[in-house]
């Protein structure tokens, strides 16, 4: 009588080693327990869960409004900000920062379990939490740099208030004015804005401005650096550390010649 080989799982053949048997996994051990150990395949399972979770909550929203707005609905109160801390969010995208600091660490737990189970260093996991600590380095001294710039500006304007007022400064001032333009006949005025003067803004304002405007793209490389360590090491690494690294399941050198039912 020929072998009835038992699939690990019949709609995913491909799986050879019945640690990675999905219906084993359990979820809540794998994003919020530091202490076990996960499979190849249920922390790939577990990272693109996160992944996409960020990107939908992003991009979905964002288009959805976008649409709204010219489709002619009145949208601004999708955009009115949330306080997060310090920091002004856009009230659409608060599910996607909630979910995206909650991931911040499920991800760590995930990569913990990940290379304890291959016996690697679980310490290398603290390189997912790169980007959030770069970026919130960045936004504290941006943050500085703009209230720097804030108390620059408004010791600027105080000392023009201060000129206008005597008219010996001021004559002083117009007169070197003049004669700069004389010698640079060729340098362009200040444009003027048009429309209505736009109100200025806080020391709180610049120095946040400042500040997300030095994080967030600091924030996105080294993010897709952290990405590129986990697809191309993390999620590679075979199952007990054993046997070459590979994309999708696998089984160890050892048990290479066995059929998938025999593998333990």
């Amino acid at each position: 009588m020929p072998d009835s080989p038992t699939l690990i799982d019949p709609h995913r053949p491909w799986i050879l080693d019945r640690r990675d048997d999905p219906s084993t996994m359990n979820w809540i051990q794998t994003l919020f327990n530091p202490m076990g150990q996960s499979s190849k395949l249920h922390f790939s399972r577990a990272w693109t869960f996160m992944f996409m979770g960020r990107v939908l909550l992003y991009l979905v929203p964002t288009f959805v409004v976008a649409i709204l707005g010219i489709a002619g609905l009145e949208t601004a109160r999708f955009n009115n900000p949330v306080n997060f801390g310090p920091v002004p969010v856009p009230a659409m995208l608060v599910p996607f920062v909630l979910f995206a600091l909650m991931t911040e660490y499920t991800s760590f737990v995930a990569h913990v379990r990940r290379l304890a189970e291959a016996g690697r260093s679980t310490m290398l996991a603290g390189i997912v939490l790169l980007p959030l600590i770069l970026g919130m380095l960045a936004f504290a001294g941006g943050a500085a740099m703009g209230n720097a710039q804030y108390e620059a500006e408004v010791a600027r304007v105080a000392l023009e208030k201060e000129i206008a007022a005597d008219p010996v400064r001021a004559a002083a001032a117009k007169a070197e004015a003049e004669a700069k333009a004389k010698e640079n006949p060729k340098a362009q005025k200040p444009q003027q804005r048009s429309g209505p003067p736009q109100a200025p803004k806080t020391a709180r304002e610049t120095a946040i401005s400042t500040g997300m405007g030095m994080a967030v793209p600091i924030w996105l490389l080294a993010s897709f650096g952290a990405m590129l360590w986990t697809l191309l090491f993390v999620a590679r690494i075979p199952n007990g550390g054993v046997g070459e690294f590979s994309t999708g399941s696998h089984i160890p050198e050892n048990e290479a010649l066995r059929r998938p039912y025999e593998t333990v």
